[in-house]
């Protein structure tokens, strides 16, 4: 099974008799096939330039870790792309976020804004929202321990509802109620058009979805301010950089934001942990006899089995050339996940699965200013969410591979469900 294989590249490969090594990789049932492409195209041509999609593949860790953070050659801006079509209408919401999000923000005003969010998660803040993901993934695991002999699919049961559980309780969405599941609904809709060539169809639903998503924030937000609550709109209203706040457009931009971060992504990165572990049965028993190796474990987790062979997306501000290709402005580099995380010339052994690896140089996050802010509050779901699994799978429990059903989106297979037969006692 394909579990690295994300919704982050979407294209239809080009009409040739043999196809391109990268649609190979893409094309690939069995992940470690595609790994051996990955490791054949960062070996003999590591700026591969990818037919039918007009993009370059990065796949060498020093230069995925350089693009990451090199605002000389290039930027995380996609209005600089020179096949970016505007999202939706003037004075919309969806085109102010466009224009004034993170990513498109100069230097100076987006270290402000980072500024002020790290002023919002104090260690209050931080120890509640720890809490509040616990109380979460209680709420979705407690119905499935000691189900011994059932299969369960948990991608729909446990995996996919969390992340947007956790989103919505830690902003002050009401829990385990209607509003809660309105707001999953619309924060993996919104997410599901930022995908590098998501169709017009899934754009258009992400602008609709976007919209309604950034109403219901600002009415939260002036609700906030004139009576602020525990969670994490009234922390960004109350943090302050001497006379500087948060307005209520920067308060949703940074929202949806997290959204995007802790929605698909997180959600498939549980899919991810679950399936490495049913298939290294010795690591699953050393986390179980010693639990504080759980932090390390999502890290090497996040390495082996991430991404899939493409990754996100970086665009040329300027003509410059890299390993001797020449990169023309406004084209697309992808920075390769599956090649900077198992680029053997950074990790020892890179296709083994070790959880007592130093995973200091994962890029999985990114590098630089624009290190993902929901970074932490991603790793510690993943913790809590594998943490939980150690109990409700108990040693002798399998993947159901027949049982697999995928979407296919692209060039890529999404995961439908994850079938896990329950091991143990009947």
């Amino acid at each position: 099974m394909s579990t690295g294989a994300t919704a982050q590249t979407q294209a239809a490969p080009p009409p040739a008799a043999e196809l391109d090594l990268f649609f190979q990789a893409v094309a690939a049932r069995d992940p470690e096939e595609a790994n051996a492409i990955i490791h054949r195209l960062r070996a003999e041509d590591p700026v591969h330039w990818i037919p039918g999609i007009d993009t370059w593949l990065v796949t060498r860790h020093d230069d995925v870790k350089r693009l990451f953070h090199d605002p000389e050659n290039v930027t995380n801006d996609r209005r600089v792309y020179e096949k970016h079509v505007p999202r939706g209408l003037p004075g919309s919401l969806v085109r102010w976020s466009e224009d004034h999000g993170l990513f498109q923000l100069p230097p100076e005003e987006h270290a402000r804004v980072r500024r002020l969010v790290s002023a919002a998660f104090t260690p209050r803040a931080v120890r509640r929202m720890d809490a509040q993901i616990r109380d979460v993934i209680e709420q979705f695991a407690a119905p499935l321990r000691g189900r011994h002999g059932a299969v369960l699919d948990l991608m729909r049961e446990f995996t996919n509802p969390i992340p947007n559980a956790v989103i919505s309780r830690i902003t002050g969405v009401p829990p385990a109620g209607r509003d809660e599941v309105r707001f999953r609904e619309l924060a993996q809709a919104t997410i599901r058009g930022f995908f590098t060539f998501a169709s017009d169809a899934v754009k258009q639903a992400s602008d609709a979805a976007f919209e309604e998503l950034g109403g219901w924030v600002r009415e939260m937000a002036r609700e906030r301010r004139a009576a602020p609550r525990e969670d994490l709109i009234s922390d960004l209203i109350r943090a302050q950089d001497r006379d500087d706040r948060l307005s209520d457009d920067e308060i949703i931009v940074l929202i949806t934001g997290l959204i995007g971060a802790g929605s698909e992504t997180t959600a498939l990165g549980g899919l991810v942990a679950i399936t490495s572990l049913l298939q290294h049965p010795e690591a699953a028993a050393q986390l179980r006899a010693d639990r504080a190796r759980i932090p390390n474990a999502i890290h090497e987790i996040m390495r082996w089995g991430f991404g899939g062979p493409g990754g996100l997306p970086r665009y040329a501000l300027r003509d410059f050339e890299l390993r001797g290709k020449p990169i023309r402005r406004g084209q697309m580099l992808m920075l390769s996940f599956s090649g900077a995380n198992r680029d053997p010339a950074v990790w020892r052994d890179p296709d083994r699965f070790d959880i007592e690896r130093d995973c200091r140089e994962l890029t999985v996050f990114g590098n630089g200013p624009h290190y993902c802010l929901g970074a932490n509050l991603a790793r510690g779901e993943m913790g809590a969410m594998l943490d939980a699994v150690l109990d409700i799978l108990p040693e002798g429990s399998r993947i159901r591979e027949e049982l697999f059903e995928f979407e296919e989106l692209g060039f890529f297979r999404r995961p439908l469900n994850l079938p896990v037969e329950v091991g143990g006692a009947a």
